[in-house]
């Protein structure tokens, strides 16, 4: 009789094993696919920043960092973020209000990033130019920038004195084939001017577009 219980608990522990054998996999097999689905792991990418304007980096709303022009981090972010934004500094004038310009909150999927993103001057394939306009007159004019339909105000372009020219940095602009820039008389756009047409806006600086435009003659 102790023979034949041994026998049966030999046979029990095969058949036990056995089972533990066919159901292990499944469980293994249900635990990764959970962690694959659910999980919520690190995602690192570049961000660097070419134009000359600097640029606040923000994801899903929060600001993460402000870049200057040329400058790039790394970012680290969880898997569940979606969305990246951007949006670049205004140049301000002697009241320090900023001069709005034609970039606003430029708006990115992080899974379409890919390890690197480049902030330039050709924002979903539109490109956008900036300039330091220099003033050699003794005459203090307004930039405007004119896009064919809607003229914009860029900034007080001060005259030049004894020692030095006058000197202005305006913001960021769609270039079209009928945008210029203009150097009016009347501080606010209006009256006559000088302008610099848009076949001598095209010699910008790769990825940053800055444009240097200097006035020799006053409207």
């Amino acid at each position: 009789m102790m023979r034949v219980k041994s026998s049966m608990s030999h046979e029990v522990r095969r058949t036990v094993c056995a089972l533990i054998a066919m159901v292990a996999p499944l469980v293994a097999c249900k635990n990764d696919g959970a962690t694959s689905t659910e999980g919520d792991f690190p995602v690192r990418f570049l961000v660097s920043n070419s134009l000359i304007a600097p640029v606040t980096v923000s994801i899903e709303g929060t600001p993460y960092v402000i870049l200057t022009s040329g400058k790039g981090t790394q970012l680290t972010v969880s898997s569940k973020a979606q969305w990246l934004t951007w949006t670049s500094a205004k140049p301000a004038g002697s009241d320090g209000q900023p001069f709005p310009d034609d970039i606003g909150e430029v708006k990115i999927p992080i899974s379409g990033i890919n390890g690197a993103l480049e902030i330039s001057n050709v924002i979903a394939d539109q490109t956008y130019v900036t300039a330091r306009v220099f003033n050699f007159t003794t005459t203090q004019v307004s930039i405007g920038v004119y896009d064919g339909n809607v003229l914009s105000c860029a900034g007080v372009l001060p005259a030049a004195t004894a020692s030095a020219s006058g000197f202005v940095q305006i913001g960021y602009y769609r270039l079209l084939a009928a945008t210029d820039v203009r150097a009016y008389r009347d501080a606010r756009c209006t009256g006559p001017y000088v302008s610099w047409p848009s076949s001598q806006l095209t010699g910008f600086a790769p990825k940053s577009g800055l444009l240097t435009l200097s006035l020799s003659l006053a409207p």
